[in-house]
């Protein structure tokens, strides 16, 4: 059988797809850049500090939104966690940023155990995702 005779044989009754370009492995890192666009990206940041520090306003000022939360004082008593998920959106770009933030760290006088609360967190985040 010819191969002009194949070719009319699987053209028969078969769907054909026109291509829009070229195509080929030369073309995998751009439609890597296209689906990464249309899905957005996600980015989770843990901020640590003293109370008062400026975590908040470094926060706003990289991302240009403003980051609410309510104020925490030095008389917190120990570290706690709080997350807040925020979806920013600039030109067709989407992004899903968390920011985690350890209320309380650093406060207090004896820092010896400070970091404890804080390597539980990162721990426990690492084991859910895997």
């Amino acid at each position: 059988m010819a191969v002009t005779d194949i070719a009319r044989q699987v053209g028969k009754g078969c769907r054909t797809v026109p291509l829009a370009g070229h195509v080929g492995f030369d073309r995998l890192p751009n439609q890597l850049m296209n689906k990464s666009v249309s899905q957005g990206f996600c980015f989770n940041i843990l901020c640590m500090g003293e109370t008062g520090l400026g975590k908040s306003t470094l926060m706003d000022t990289l991302f240009n939104t403003k980051v609410k939360g309510e104020p925490a004082t030095h008389t917190q008593p120990g570290i706690q966690l709080r997350s807040n998920t925020y979806e920013l959106q600039e030109s067709n770009m989407g992004l899903k940023l968390t920011i985690g933030n350890m209320v309380g760290f650093g406060d207090h006088i004896n820092k010896e155990d400070s970091y404890k609360p804080i390597v539980e967190f990162i721990d426990a985040q690492f084991e859910a995702y895997l």
